[in-house]
């Protein structure tokens, strides 16, 4: 007699539907700024980068069998490679030479995921003019040329100059987009200024009747003695006013910058319904 076997249940976290979610996601007003080149400009600035092409010697690794017994003084390193002047690899180094202002031009990888790695860095170079343009297969056209697979490569100042008005040239053709600044309405914003609670305050009338005795006697509840209005009476008045107020006299006028701020746009975006294929593509 044959015994059934039953079918043992897979309980996986990821058997039912993945829920659909959406968040509200503060973005960005201004639209970002990414100059993608045709396919005339990308053959045009890899036929320029081909000439700058070095001889990279080819390194077989040795497996990790063999490294392992080995000192690590002793393990075989890839030979250095040439560097060619005026080219400037990764994200940290063009960022400083655009802080020294040292740097004539920008190419970025533009398939780079995400953007907002080198978000920064446009901005910097939009703010000191430097031409910026987002060429397709820069990793590929780099590691072929210079042996670094590289996102983002510069050029220095007074360096390479045939690559550098291309990249002007090239960077005329996408213009920047318009920034509207957001002035504030006069009727929204508030009036800070804080006025003088001295001169609001009412000066006590002096009586005509003033009594010609030495000695003034107090016939009912209302303030007999008033101090004279000479300066130091005045000065110290403007200093101290009350307990929740000192007020200076010696105040520095600055003129205060104006500076007026973009609201930020809220963005409602879903879950990505092939989170689950792209993390097997990875393994």
């Amino acid at each position: 007699m044959e015994v059934t076997v039953l079918k043992k249940k897979k309980t996986t976290i990821s058997k039912g539907k993945i829920k659909k979610t959406i968040k509200n996601v503060i973005g960005r007003p201004d639209p970002v700024y990414w100059p993608v080149t045709s396919e005339a400009e990308r053959i045009e600035i890899e036929s320029i980068l081909n000439k700058y092409h070095i001889n990279i010697p080819e390194f077989k690794k040795p497996s990790w069998d063999v490294l392992k017994n080995m000192p690590k003084n002793a393990r075989p390193k890839p030979p250095p490679l040439k560097k060619v002047d005026g080219l400037i690899f990764g994200l940290s180094e063009c960022r400083l030479f655009s802080q020294i202002k040292q740097l004539s031009a920008l190419i970025l990888e533009a398939e780079i995921n995400p953007k907002a790695i080198v978000q920064p860095l446009i901005e910097v170079c939009i703010n000191t003019q430097v031409p910026v343009i987002c060429l397709p297969g820069l990793k590929k056209i780099s590691a072929s040329n210079f042996g670094i697979s590289t996102s983002c490569l510069g050029v220095k100042s007074n360096f390479l100059p045939d690559l550098t008005e291309s990249v002007i040239q090239i960077s005329k053709h996408h213009k920047l987009p318009e920034s509207n600044n957001v002035t504030g309405n006069k009727n929204e914003i508030a009036n800070f200024e804080m006025t003088n609670s001295a001169d609001n305050e009412k000066v006590p009338e002096i009586p005509n009747n003033v009594p010609s005795s030495f000695y003034l006697y107090r016939s009912d509840k209302k303030r007999v003695f008033v101090p004279t209005n000479d300066e130091r009476a005045t000065t110290i008045k403007k200093q101290f006013i009350g307990q929740d107020f000192i007020e200076f006299s010696k105040k520095l006028q600055k003129e205060k910058e104006s500076k007026s701020y973009k609201k930020m746009v809220v963005k409602r975006i879903t879950n990505n319904p092939n989170r689950g294929k792209d993390c097997n593509a990875l393994k």
